[in-house]
């Protein structure tokens, strides 16, 4: 397996989830994400914040805001949401990634939290229709105020190796203060 930081786009069209991950880990560390979010207006007109990133050298674009039932990304408006996740790739020759947050439902709130559209959930439904879009990898996290707990997190992890098995990368993580 390539490392990372050999690959060349048409390299990612032939991963899978395992592929990508023997591609990072074979990098040992030196693999750089970026993290976009997709909803907000692209800096400069005429291209995506992803593709800033990806000039700017990230390896890998994550999707933070990414709505699987309502898909859009600021810059490609004029692309089919069944096609956005592929044109994204496309354009970049770099792996996309989405976030999908695994809500608490039972917990008890510190704070008055938001709530999200179920597209941003992590749910079967979400999952597999990540799937159906192309994502190569998804994150399971969680934004503030939205619910997430880590034992949602690990939850999470088990319904998304199960429904991804080898097609996407599932990586998983929260920060608590």
């Amino acid at each position: 397996m390539k490392r990372i930081l050999n690959c060349l786009a048409s390299d990612f069209t032939k991963m899978n989830g395992k592929d990508l991950k023997a591609s990072i880990e074979a990098a040992e560390g030196r693999t750089m994400i970026a993290e976009i979010v997709c909803t907000a207006t692209p800096l400069y007109p005429g291209l995506t914040n992803a593709e800033y990133a990806a000039a700017f050298g990230a390896d890998m674009i994550l999707l933070n805001m990414f709505n699987v039932n309502a898909p859009r990304i600021m810059g490609l408006e004029d692309v089919p949401a069944e096609n956005l996740i592929r044109k994204l790739k496309e354009l970049l020759g770099r792996p996309v990634g989405i976030n999908l947050e695994p809500v608490d439902v039972h917990a008890l709130p510190a704070e008055t939290l938001q709530k999200l559209p179920t597209g941003r959930i992590s749910t079967a439904d979400s999952l597999k229709r990540a799937k159906e879009l192309g994502v190569d990898f998804i994150c399971l996290t969680g934004n503030p105020q939205t619910g997430v707990t880590n034992n949602e997190i690990m939850q999470a992890i088990t319904t998304a190796k199960a429904i991804c098995d080898d097609d996407c990368m599932i990586i998983a993580g929260k920060t608590t203060l």
